[in-house]
């Protein structure tokens, strides 16, 4: 039950157990949950609040430098007065130290794994990568990050991007995952995209046997989390928005200048990232694919090869 535990045990003393039934689902979760399905209205109020989780953990990426704290960092990513729907994450060397949550005035330096997430209602952003300008820099043990795992994460990014369809089963994009980032060597736990809104992680339609079909109007984070033991962690999580041609006309119509933005996003990854985005995935930020896990080094990033 998606309740405190006091307060089911109440209802369970009043109507019987036999009474209870858990129907989250009516908002959240299968193919017909109330709040899974966004008009252009509520992807217009949502793109704000996953561009304002982008543009501060990109305002962070261009400070990160040896010697900043923690908390520097932090500033970056809380923005606007706004509510976070996540812990706000600033994290230089090991990451949760002494179960802290929080920036800390750690000093960010040489060869650190970094951790940045920010998120608000609409969509969170993260990266992860290491405090360094190139490969020799990084720990002795770990010069090969890019090869064993950045690169193969960047390479899954890039085919959730391209074969994400509406219409689609949730088990078919998993399986796509499955081929190009293999679990059993990767060892990502949770489901390879989510569902966003309000909160950072409504529910997923993409699971090993899920039948729910991918719809336009849904908001989802490409939510990839692997990891390897003795490697910093990868991630260049985003979200886009699906949208089908009558959803892109009512945008369009309703909203001229967000349908530029997301028209301008599309061609940037296209023509820079070498990202062949289907034509019903709008980015739902400036840094969606955007991944350059060398943090020092704010003039290389991944690409797509040919």
């Amino acid at each position: 039950f998606d309740l405190p535990g006091y307060l089911v045990d109440a209802l369970r003393s009043i109507v019987g157990n036999q009474y209870m039934e858990n129907c989250c689902d009516l908002f959240i979760g299968g193919e017909n949950g109330a709040r899974i399905i966004n008009n252009a209205n509520e992807i217009a109020h949502y793109e704000y609040g996953s561009a304002l989780a982008s543009d501060g953990v990109f305002d962070a990426l261009n400070r990160i430098r040896e010697g900043i704290t923690e908390l520097e960092l932090g500033n970056c990513l809380n923005r606007d007065g706004q509510r976070n729907s996540v812990v706000t994450v600033a994290a230089a060397g090991q990451r949760f130290k002494n179960a802290n949550l929080y920036p800390t005035e750690n000093r960010v330096k040489l060869g650190d794994p970094i951790s940045l997430t920010a998120g608000y209602k609409g969509g969170l952003s993260s990266r992860a990568g290491y405090a360094v300008e190139k490969e020799e820099q990084l720990p002795e043990q770990e010069k090969d990050y890019i090869k064993c795992l950045a690169g193969p994460y960047f390479a899954a990014v890039v085919t959730w991007l391209e074969q994400i369809r509406i219409g689609m089963e949730g088990r078919e994009l998993y399986q796509k995952m499955e081929k190009v980032l293999p679990k059993e060597r990767y060892h990502w736990e949770l489901n390879p995209g989510h569902l966003a809104g309000d909160e950072e992680w409504m529910s997923s339609p993409i699971s090993p046997s899920s039948k729910d079909t991918l719809k336009s109007g849904m908001l989802l984070q490409i939510d990839i989390i692997p990891g390897i033991q003795g490697y910093a962690g990868a991630s260049c999580e985003s979200g886009v928005a699906l949208a089908d041609a009558d959803l892109r006309k009512q945008i369009c119509r309703e909203y001229p200048n967000l349908y530029e933005v997301f028209m301008k996003r599309r061609n940037y990854m296209r023509n820079t990232l070498n990202i062949n985005l289907p034509e019903e995935v709008l980015p739902m930020n400036d840094t969606v694919a955007y991944y350059r896990p060398f943090f020092l080094n704010r003039g290389l990033a991944f690409v797509k090869g040919e």
